[in-house]
């Protein structure tokens, strides 16, 4: 189950626009009073950063968007259920889709033992969409592969722990921290780019 963004009218979109120019406290206290667009909001604002997290565990792209999705689903519902005391974006998030990734892995390494790689088709997808996530996925795969090792090593290490500090980052790999938050930015302005890249047709 994944969350659907609603239509908004007119008034909506004005109501929305507003509320994308609130900081991330003041969402999150809508959203403890049930205010479904604040988590709408906080989902367009974060979702990125979740999935770079996923594609730098190594997950394919289009997997990297499913548990995402899935991720940003159970938050809701634990927040629904009372179950969430504290929504600390994207660190909350980052967590919960590593988890995910980690359980879809061992379901899979149970399922076929020894073939870890092998791929989960969406059966609804057509043959052009699928062909189009492939090369998405290898415009990505190339695009850390050209990153210096140093960057591709600072991505995985901010990316695996949300809570590491840049200053920490950068006592472990012998850094500024300037040049980690340069690092940094350039990594991410790289795979956005490989990621919103118009596919080929």
């Amino acid at each position: 189950m994944g969350f659907v963004a609603r239509t908004p009218s007119l008034a909506g979109h004005h109501a929305l626009s507003r509320l994308a120019e609130r900081p991330d406290p003041e969402l999150v206290e809508l959203v403890r009073r049930g205010d479904r667009d604040a988590w709408g909001v906080l989902i367009k604002r974060h979702d990125h950063r979740v999935v770079l997290s996923l594609l730098a565990r190594g997950v394919r792209l289009d997997q990297a968007r499913e548990l995402a999705q899935q991720t940003w689903a159970r938050l809701i519902a634990q927040q629904d259920a009372g179950r969430l005391e504290r929504i600390e974006l994207p660190g909350i998030a980052i967590r919960q889709a590593g988890f995910l990734a980690l359980d879809a892995a061992r379901r899979r390494d149970a399922a076929a033992p020894g073939s870890p790689d092998t791929e989960v088709i969406d059966p609804e997808a057509s043959i052009e969409d699928r062909l189009i996530r492939r090369e998405e996925l290898a415009r990505v795969q190339a695009e850390l592969a050209r990153c210096s090792p140093v960057a591709r090593e600072l991505f995985a290490l901010l990316y695996a722990d949300p809570e590491m500090r840049h200053a920490e980052a950068a006592r472990r790999l012998g850094l500024s921290v300037q040049r980690v938050r340069q690092t940094l930015c350039e990594v991410r302005a790289r795979l956005r780019a490989a990621i919103e890249a118009e596919p080929l047709r």
